[in-house]
């Protein structure tokens, strides 16, 4: 009798879901504190020492910024919880496909931990140099094995071994399913490649009828490049370090004697959407409260209503608080707060590097992503990409824009360590790096709105709201052969940065060219150079003229249009030579090597910052707002004289005259006579512009040095009480 022996397959037990998921969990978790240790250590001892910091928290923890610095949190954490999952599903795909690994699963997740933590600070410390991680470790994951670096090497492979990992069993688990299954499997793959497929040529069509749409009024683009250096550009004697800002100013007219009336970003920026002067609009301060400022209507609320579509885009907003409220349908921006000084000094994570500059990231990090101010994060494309993406021109469309690699500190992060070699004793190698990538960026701008159609019937402004001083010969108006009689004491004056001294020309003139395209266009093609006076007051009501809108009713500019300028090619205007103002804002410290001593400006200027609970924004105290106008230098000018008022302690000015002719300046102590018409008439305009705002004459000698220091120290008042505490100019000086 033959015996039949049933002979049942043993399968290996299922793995059961929880197994090794709380090693992930535990790995990642230690990871996130070993790689934050140190920048959580950096924040805090930043917000522990010096005061500004401690505006952005110190007083905001129980407001708005609460939530959002815990939200951010969260999404760290998330984050991390994310690839403790991914680590255990590659653990349990090892598993899945080698049953004989399934005795040794915590082995088999910290190993999947290691080459995804490896590959990550791979990652990281090549392309973020810049960040904690990468100025460790940039230069060995630079290193060339082969075509590829080190560190590319390193994360290609784990994400292969990745894919290949979670690609295998996947195959291998479609194997063993009911075959039906497997062809509705492998059918909803094929439509889910179909739609991926689809979405992209739909999306391509878009961006086709974008570009072929045409609108019966021209689009008015405003293109803003931060800190510019006249000098580096080729209209003004540069030698190409702009090529893509270059070519398109050869075409453009160019007024080549334009001043900003105050040479920080906000203030100026309000000046050119509104065509009024900082006095009038109250934006006297970068970060001032916004109930404060009376900037309705600008220009984006005239051309609201007369049918256009109206955006707002800059890559940085931590001091030009710039939003809906000034007349925008559409902001493009980093999220505006004091969470972004606190985040943007923390997120340097290697976890967040991967994640910081997708279309993921700006969801999960709205304060970091596509932002300049976090420097070391910043990659320009993501900011350009996400306006590409977010700005159409399916209607007329006014297009702002403002670019800010050419600021402090000049870096994004491609930028390697080690500073480039000067070319010259006048060369400053870090602003140059951030003038070309400001430059990079502006080429790339211009080309996608060709790209959209933008340019087909447009009129194009090329601006800088303010220059850049940086200690050289140019920066100041004296020199050897400059002589200002009267003077008891040395006179202090700041030639570096910008919106640090009336004395210093490069820090106010700035960048403005128009250039128009399309059929029919009456200017801006040819090149031309004005060298009439002109303010950046002047660039909304001329743009209003051009489209036939009355400036004078909508906007009551105190800037002039430019176009009868512009259409007859006379380049001076009759008449009494025109009169401009310009001031200055808080003072920023400088730092070695041309850069900023952050710190010591914080500590400094820290006093006069607090966030607002319910808006989580940074803004200056209304308390301090008397001490911040005192600390204001400010000038009245025309191409040929000068006139500045230097705050000599809270009490009193020293009004400096020059005569740029005659090389020479000298002290006023009283309104000039009869006999001196172009001082006099300087020393009227500036009593009538700052109203209020001018003490005394008085001659600093040494000895008021100290007295001077303590009477700052001691200038605290209330808002309301400034004008009983000191006496203005005009009721002392005769």
């Amino acid at each position: 009798m033959t015996k039949t022996i049933q002979v049942t397959e043993v399968r290996p037990a299922p793995l059961r879901l929880w197994r090794g998921l709380g090693i992930a969990v535990a790995c990642w978790l230690l990871f996130l504190v070993a790689t934050a240790y140190t920048s959580a250590a950096s924040l805090f001892d930043r917000i522990a020492s010096t005061e500004v910091m401690r505006a952005a928290a110190g007083n905001a923890w129980t407001g708005r910024v609460t939530w959002e610095i815990a939200g951010f949190i969260a999404c760290v954490v998330l984050l991390h919880l994310a690839f403790a999952g991914l680590t255990w599903l590659l653990a349990y795909a090892t598993a899945y496909v080698q049953p004989v690994f399934r005795g040794k699963f915590g082995r088999i997740v910290v190993g999947w931990f290691a080459v995804l933590a490896i590959a990550t600070l791979a990652y990281n410390s090549l392309w973020y140099p810049r960040t904690l991680i990468g100025a460790w470790y940039h230069d060995a994951a630079k290193t060339d094995v082969g075509p590829l670096h080190l560190g590319q090497l390193i994360y290609g492979m784990a994400f292969a071994a990745c894919a290949s990992m979670l690609i295998g069993a996947f195959l291998n688990w479609l194997r063993q399913v009911a075959p039906r299954f497997q062809r509705r499997m492998l059918g909803a793959i094929a439509a889910l490649l179909l739609v991926a497929v689809g979405s992209t040529f739909w999306s391509m069509h878009r961006s086709g009828a974008a570009a072929a749409a045409t609108v019966d009024k021209p689009h008015v683009i405003i293109l803003g490049i931060d800190s510019l250096r006249l000098e580096q550009l080729r209209r003004f004697g540069g030698t190409g370090v702009t090529p893509n800002l270059d070519a398109f100013l050869e075409r453009a007219d160019l007024f080549a004697d334009t001043t900003t009336p105050a040479a920080r970003t906000f203030s100026s920026w309000v000046a050119i959407l509104t065509g009024r002067a900082p006095t009038v609009t109250g934006a006297r301060f970068n970060l001032a409260p916004r109930a404060s400022v009376k900037a309705t209507p600008t220009i984006a609320d005239v051309l609201s209503k007369a049918g256009y579509h109206t955006v707002y885009s800059t890559d940085e907003v931590r001091f030009a608080n710039i939003d809906e409220s000034f007349g925008f349908d559409q902001v493009v921006t980093p999220r505006i707060g004091a969470s972004d000084f606190i985040v943007g000094t923390y997120n340097e994570l290697p976890l967040s590097s991967l994640v910081i500059n997708t279309r993921f990231g700006k969801w999960l990090f709205p304060f970091s992503h596509a932002n300049r101010g976090v420097a070391t994060m910043f990659e320009p494309e993501t900011y350009l990409a996400r306006l590409d993406r977010e700005v159409a021109f399916d209607r007329p469309t006014l297009l702002v824009t403002h670019l800010t690699a050419a600021h402090w500190p000049y870096y994004t992060a491609e930028t390697p360590f080690g500073v480039p070699m000067a070319h010259s004793h006048l060369d400053r190698p870090m602003y140059r790096v951030g003038l070309q990538t400001a430059d990079r960026m502006f080429g790339e701008l211009v080309r996608r709105l060709e790209q959209k159609g933008a340019l087909r019937n447009a009129v194009v402004v090329v601006l800088s709201d303010h220059g850049e001083a940086m200690s050289l010969p140019s920066d100041s108006f004296f020199d050897e052969a400059f002589f200002v009689d009267g003077l008891k004491a040395p006179l202090k004056m700041d030639d570096f940065g910008h919106g640090q001294s009336v004395l210093s020309k490069s820090q106010y003139q700035v960048l403005l060219g128009m250039r128009t395209f399309g059929a029919q266009q009456p200017f801006g093609t040819a090149g031309r150079t004005f060298k009439m006076p002109v303010t950046v007051e002047d660039i909304s009501p001329t743009l209003l003229d051009v489209l036939g809108i009355d400036a004078e009713a909508t906007l009551s500019a105190t800037g002039h249009s430019l176009l009868p300028a512009l259409m007859t090619g006379v380049d001076e205007v009759t008449g009494e030579e025109r009169l401009r103002y310009t001031e200055t804002d808080l003072r920023v410290l400088p730092g070695p090597a041309g850069a900023v001593d952050e710190a010591g400006t914080a500590r400094q200027n820290s006093v006069f910052f607090a966030v607002d609970p319910k808006t989580a924004r940074l803004h200056i105290k209304e308390a301090y707002r008397p001490l911040a106008l005192a600390y204001k230098e400010r000038a009245v000018f025309t191409k040929h004289q000068l006139l500045a008022a230097m705050p000599a302690g809270p009490y009193a000015h020293q009004y400096i005259f020059l005569d740029f002719d005659k090389r020479h300046g000298r002290l006023l102590m009283a309104r000039p006579g009869e006999d001196e018409p172009a001082a006099r008439r300087l020393w009227d305009a500036m009593e009538e512009h700052y109203k209020g705002e001018l003490r005394a004459p008085h001659a600093v000698t040494s000895e008021d040095w100290a007295r001077i220091e303590n009477e700052w120290r001691t200038f605290i008042v209330p808002a309301g009480k400034a004008a009983q505490q000191a006496p203005a100019a005009s009721s002392n000086a005769g």
